[in-house]
């Protein structure tokens, strides 16, 4: 079957459930038995005690709405397994947390969404991981490597963790996956631990598919576009089944899982995702090519503004089936200026977050990113004057005549 079809029809099969077309909402904390041998063999296999036949224990480890959600994810975007979570930065906790201990290291693009940037210097530092960062562009995997030679007589017995978020979060960046997934296969030839982590909120898993170039995991704020309503906060990691079990045996210990309604929420989500993505994207192209032309703005970043020519062009072409519906530009003047933009537009909600059915605007530096140092937030461009789109489904023509509004105001 097709992807589109797969999210509607996988995962659940109504004739075990009285004929329900759409699954129920599996609220219970506990499962019976159909013995004390089942019970102990199910047990131990939630555990990662045993390898063997998996059966529902306890919430906090598997239920039937988390199951047809990571069916359904993971059919979408090829991969062996998935896990959700209670958030994004529940995935991307739990997700290291399988994987690293003190002294290893995590080289990371720069930038990436605040609150991962706020976690790997609060959390993962102070638990002796090294966290590096490169800044995310064309040039990345040769900075990455740099960096990476200039640490590696360090790293024996240890892990290295390649995490990448691209487009990057707030500024549209684009990073070669291929590339960096060189880096990781050169490392694990040379008897290093290695594994790259993609972050694919921006674009996934309808425009970009991070495991067609070979990452280890992908890692989703659901919260975006997976959830797509702003009513749901969740997170998911894909890989394979190897990985993703380490992953959810973190997941059951530490309880970052996600809850029943939430996964019906996702499910019922995932219905309409092609249909969504696809408007959003059209919508955002032709927000962009206004933007790109007012006179009060003075750059726009969006995939299908980039130089033709560019070394940007060519990722974005390379690994990308589309545009997306993010996009980044910078108001001429600075923060008073982009204050004054953000309190007169109407239709676009000024709000944080991304990926819902209606149009989000924020100011990354004083909101998303406002945890992130100065000297970070120069490399990554994160100005004054930069502004956030999350482009929703509404008329198009309407978010431009708010824009203009609200421009013309300024």
């Amino acid at each position: 079957m097709e992807k589109e079809t797969v999210v509607i029809s996988k995962g659940y099969d109504p004739l075990k459930y009285n004929g329900a077309v759409k699954p129920p909402i599996f609220l219970t904390s506990t499962y019976k038995f159909k013995s004390a041998e089942e019970g102990e063999s199910f047990i131990r296999v939630a555990l990662g005690l045993d390898k063997g036949e998996e059966g529902f224990v306890y919430s906090r480890f598997a239920n039937p709405n988390f199951d047809i959600v990571e069916e359904r994810l993971s059919l979408l975007e090829g991969a062996e397994s998935a896990a959700i979570f209670g958030s994004g930065m529940a995935a991307i906790t739990s997700t290291l947390l399988a994987f690293v201990k003190n002294g290893d290291y995590i080289f990371y693009t720069n930038p990436v969404y605040g609150g991962t940037e706020f976690l790997f210097k609060e959390f993962f530092e102070k638990m002796g991981i090294s966290t590096i960062h490169v800044k995310a562009g064309s040039e990345t995997p040769k900075l990455m490597e740099d960096k990476i030679n200039s640490h590696k007589t360090n790293f024996k017995g240890k892990t290295v963790i390649l995490y990448i978020e691209t487009p990057a979060n707030p500024n549209n960046v684009m990073i070669d996956i291929e590339a960096i997934v060189k880096i990781k296969d050169k490392l694990v030839k040379e008897g290093i631990n290695a594994k790259v982590i993609a972050d694919n909120t921006f674009m996934g898993p309808i425009f970009q598919s991070p495991l067609e170039q070979k990452v280890d995991i992908i890692i989703y704020s659901a919260t975006k576009f997976i959830g797509g309503h702003s009513d749901v906060i969740a997170g998911a990691a894909l890989g394979s089944k190897e990985n993703i079990s380490k992953i959810k045996g973190i997941r059951g210990m530490i309880g970052t899982n996600g809850n029943p309604f939430d996964s019906w929420l996702m499910a019922r989500s995932l219905e309409t995702i092609h249909i969504r993505m696809q408007r959003q994207m059209e919508n955002a192209t032709k927000v962009a090519e206004f933007l790109s032309k007012h006179p009060k703005v003075e750059r726009v970043v969006y995939p299908e503004l980039y130089d033709k020519k560019s070394e940007q062009y060519k990722i974005y072409k390379k690994q990308c089936k589309g545009p997306g519906s993010l996009i980044s530009f910078y108001i001429k003047g600075g923060k008073k200026e982009a204050f004054e933009f953000l309190n007169s537009v109407k239709i676009c909600k000024l709000a944080v977050s991304l990926g819902g059915t209606e149009s989000l605007i924020e100011h990354p530096k004083a909101m998303t990113h406002s945890e992130v140092n100065e000297e970070t937030l120069k490399d990554a461009e994160i100005t004054d004057s930069m502004i956030r789109l999350s482009v929703g489904i509404e008329n198009y023509q309407d978010l431009i005549n708010d824009l203009k509004s609200a421009l013309d105001k300024i």
